[in-house]
């Protein structure tokens, strides 16, 4: 029976509508009045296809009224840790974490630079969809990074994985341009 949700984790979570606006318990999420424009069925659906387009990591909150099971994390908040440390301080020890760990995996050097932003939603714990930015020893250049990480304060943390974000428009090598021609030189030779 275990064998069937094996890599459970891997699997992107359904969006999930909780609350429309007028239903009871209903509480207004911070939104942009101009962009929320939509009833709450078209929003169900904007919804669906920006997760299933991100995987859920790029959604745009501000377009939202209704409350589903994603939500955007506050970094300067500290729901998810104790103080005097914030969320965005928690993302930032994930993030590194989870960079540590495939650099380690794909013999790379990326260095971490910050977190951008971050989503989440429940998940035996939290998972939390983070977006942040490395620097590429290769270039020197900034680059965008994704990691999803389910965590659960003072139980557990699994980096679930962390990559180059998808469709980024930017070329990804990890190593020091004098590693990467060396590599590439002895390839030639063998």
């Amino acid at each position: 029976m275990t064998e069937a949700f094996e890599g459970w984790n891997q699997w992107l979570e359904d969006p999930c509508l909780f609350w429309r606006p007028g239903d009871y318990n209903y509480q207004t999420p911070k939104h942009d009045p101009k962009k929320a424009i939509y009833t709450p069925e078209q929003e169900q659906e904007r919804f669906q296809e920006e997760v299933e387009n991100s995987e859920g990591f790029d959604i745009d909150f501000d377009s939202f009224r209704c409350v589903f099971n994603y939500h955007r994390a506050y970094l300067d908040a500290n729901e998810f840790v104790d103080e005097p440390d914030t969320t965005g301080d928690l993302l930032v020890r994930l993030s590194k974490e989870a960079l540590d760990g495939s650099n380690a995996t794909y013999k790379t050097d990326f260095e971490f630079v910050s977190v951008v932003k971050a989503n989440f939603h429940y998940s035996a714990g939290f998972m939390f969809l983070i977006t942040f930015e490395v620097r590429d020893p290769y270039d020197g250049l900034i680059k965008p990074f994704q990691a999803r990480v389910r965590h659960l304060k003072h139980t557990f943390t699994e980096h679930v994985f962390c990559r180059p974000k998808p469709n980024a428009g930017v070329e990804y090598y990890g190593t020091a341009k004098t590693d990467f021609e060396k590599d590439t030189k002895k390839q030639r030779l063998e």
